[in-house]
């Protein structure tokens, strides 16, 4: 299984090579971003909007922490592509011989679903450090923030993850171009779903153009992903538990074939 896992990486060396080239853009980047957001010109702006009533100082907090957001998600990202994997398999036809392979389905799928948190390991290792440099520059979020939004980033990934090696063993590789949009769809679905009230207050909100109810529904999930990523770390532990054990479902009705 340990062999199974480090094949899945070595066909990602290409992504792990482009990772360490955009981690380094990206800690550069975020780090001229909070220094600027400080001392520099995006202080500046920002000063000159709160004296002209453009933005509220939550409007501009909320918007800093959007953009650590999306600074935090780009490093995961790179490594959350599973599907490549499978893409690799189908044209190596590693999939015709794994069935023969001494290993159970259950433990070659394991090993697939290890190969997630592996990677998303070493995401959030690397966004840690960049985490930690921000929060000693910039005091618009403090590092226990950061963590939260490193959290809720990795859980997200993880999710995306779960869902693409469900429907490649669902679907098969012969389908290959749908699985990422049907794990994307089936994303977005479920925070519909959930948050379904929310989104008709928000949407309520700008129809009355309500400027209160707009910003604080706006900023709602910012909060979210910084104070309770945990409940992100759950939903994402169920979702590879279920996608584990759904898979092996599907897997052994294919005769193993995965």
């Amino acid at each position: 299984m340990k062999g199974l896992i480090i094949k899945d990486i070595m066909c990602l060396k290409k992504q792990l090579t482009i990772f360490a080239i955009v981690l380094i853009a990206v800690a550069a980047a975020s780090i001229m971003f909070a220094i600027s957001s400080k001392c520099g010109n995006i202080a500046i702006g920002n000063a000159y909007m709160l004296e002209e009533e453009q933005f509220g100082e939550l409007d501009i907090v909320g918007l800093s922490t959007e953009i650590m957001v999306f600074f935090m998600l780009i490093p995961p990202a790179l490594l959350a592509d599973l599907f490549f994997v499978f893409d690799c398999d189908k044209k190596a036809g590693f999939y015709k011989v794994s069935a023969s392979l001494p290993v159970s389905t259950e433990k070659r799928l394991l090993a697939r679903f290890l190969t997630i948190y592996t990677l998303a390991a070493i995401s959030a290792g690397t966004d840690i450090l960049i985490a930690f440099v921000l929060s000693l520059i910039t005091d618009v979020i403090k590092f226990k923030d950061f963590l939260g939004i490193i959290v809720s980033v990795i859980s997200v990934i993880s999710i995306y993850g779960a869902l693409v090696i469900f429907f490649c063993i669902l679907l098969g590789y012969e389908k290959d171009r749908y699985v990422q949009l049907l794990a994307i769809f089936t994303m977005l679905a479920g925070v519909v779903l959930i948050n379904f009230n929310k989104i008709k207050t928000i949407i309520h909100g700008i129809a009355l153009n309500d400027d209160r109810t707009r910003t604080i529904n706006m900023w709602g999930p910012i909060d979210f992903i910084k104070e309770k990523s945990y409940i992100l770390l759950i939903a994402a532990l169920a979702v590879s538990v279920c996608s584990y054990f759904a898979s092996c479902f599907i897997a052994k009705r294919k005769r193993g074939v995965i």
